[in-house]
């Protein structure tokens, strides 16, 4: 055979080896798995983010519950608070939003009147940071329901706030049009245990 058509007939011989490495690499599924998986690991981060971005935040909100129940039942069982007692109420309300940071939570304690009209006014009123945000004798800046509305009697108000800010919300507004931050809050009333209206001596 001339040396020529010998290189020629291998080149051809090469060619038609085509087909077998083709259906070969076509039934090959060792790497499906691997693609499929830098598919939707994305998909599973989002995903997981999301959960710990809720659970955080289902948990303080019951958390900002808990905190107005208790300071507004701590309050309720006195006659006779002054600023130290509700002070170092709300600091035990503090604690209970541990560990979560605390640097954004605002406590509100207030006593509210009912006259004879079933008209309300407030009559001392602290906050977390030592003001007195309700003016006395004006109308209380809260919805009341219907159901405390009872004349001549009175009422313990404790008002709870937080802001809570998503761990990864700065990632998130760069891809969804959102707030970046949720405000969360609760308000207990309750009626005086010991006395018909609980007393601030320096409030």
């Amino acid at each position: 055979m001339n040396p020529g058509n010998s290189r020629h007939f291998y080149k051809l011989a090469s060619l038609l080896n085509i087909a077998p490495i083709s259906r070969r690499l076509q039934s090959d599924t060792r790497a499906v798995s691997a693609v499929e998986f830098a598919l939707i690991l994305p998909l599973m981060l989002l995903i997981l983010i999301g959960m710990e971005e809720a659970t955080g935040a289902l948990n303080q909100d019951r958390k900002v519950s808990r905190i107005a129940n208790s300071v507004t039942d701590l309050v309720a069982q006195a006659q006779t608070v002054d600023k130290n007692d509700l002070q170092g109420i709300m600091d035990l309300g503090e604690k209970i939003l541990t560990p979560y940071p605390a640097d954004t939570l605002d406590i509100v304690l207030a006593s509210v009147t009912f006259d004879e009209d079933g008209d309300a006014s407030v009559d001392w009123s602290l906050n977390k940071s030592g003001g007195e945000p309700w003016a006395p004798g004006a109308v209380p800046p809260v919805t009341l329901p219907g159901t405390v509305s009872v004349a001549n009697t009175s009422i313990v108000v404790g008002q709870v706030s937080l802001t809570y800010t998503p761990t990864f919300a700065g990632i998130f507004t760069e891809v969804f049009d959102r707030d970046s931050a949720i405000d969360l809050g609760d308000t207990y009333y309750l009626r005086p245990r010991l006395t018909n209206t609980v007393a601030c001596s320096d409030c």
